[in-house]
């Protein structure tokens, strides 16, 4: 027989060893889920209460919590979570968490991104630039690029909130 052939079962069963190795390296595996919830000022003394949210109204403050759960089996390193502030509604920029993530922002449909808060040149009526910081109502994404590692079975949170136009 052919030495070149009689070499062709070894290199295939090398390849499936290989193949059968390689599919149990651990991974990561992240999901994200979305929580929204309303904010609800109940009694004199101004406390505010979440509640769910099935339909939402102009003026409304609605909290979105965006959760990254690795369900995989290794760490999750160099993760990013990207959001898109809902249309109809405008980011409270100072509700954005950062906690253990670099958070950073989009004015143009997630084109382009800039580190949050966002800033944008104005020129005054004498010919000055300068640069201020972006309107809430041109935020139109968020971004955060996680810290460290999540490692498997562990969640981080992230939370912003909008106001409803």
């Amino acid at each position: 027989m052919n030495r070149w052939l009689r070499s062709i079962p070894i290199v295939c069963l090398a390849a499936l060893l290989a193949s059968a190795a390689f599919a149990q390296v651990p991974a990561p595996r992240l999901t994200v889920s979305v929580d929204v919830e309303r904010e609800i000022k109940r009694g004199d003394d101004g406390a505010v209460e979440r509640e769910p949210v099935d339909a939402a109204r102009p003026g409304d403050v609605l909290v979105y919590t965006v959760r990254a759960s690795n369900v995989g089996d290794a760490d999750a390193i160099g993760a990013r979570i990207e959001d898109p502030i809902p249309q109809g509604t405008v980011l409270i920029p100072d509700s954005v968490s950062s906690g253990t993530a670099s958070p950073s922002a989009s004015l143009d449909g997630g084109k382009t991104w800039t580190s949050f808060p966002a800033t944008v040149r104005e020129t005054d009526e004498d010919g000055t630039e300068r640069t201020v910081p972006a309107p809430a109502d041109r935020y139109t994404h968020l971004r955060w690029a996680l810290d460290g590692a999540i490692p498997p079975g562990e969640s981080r949170d992230l939370s912003f909130k909008v106001r409803v136009m």
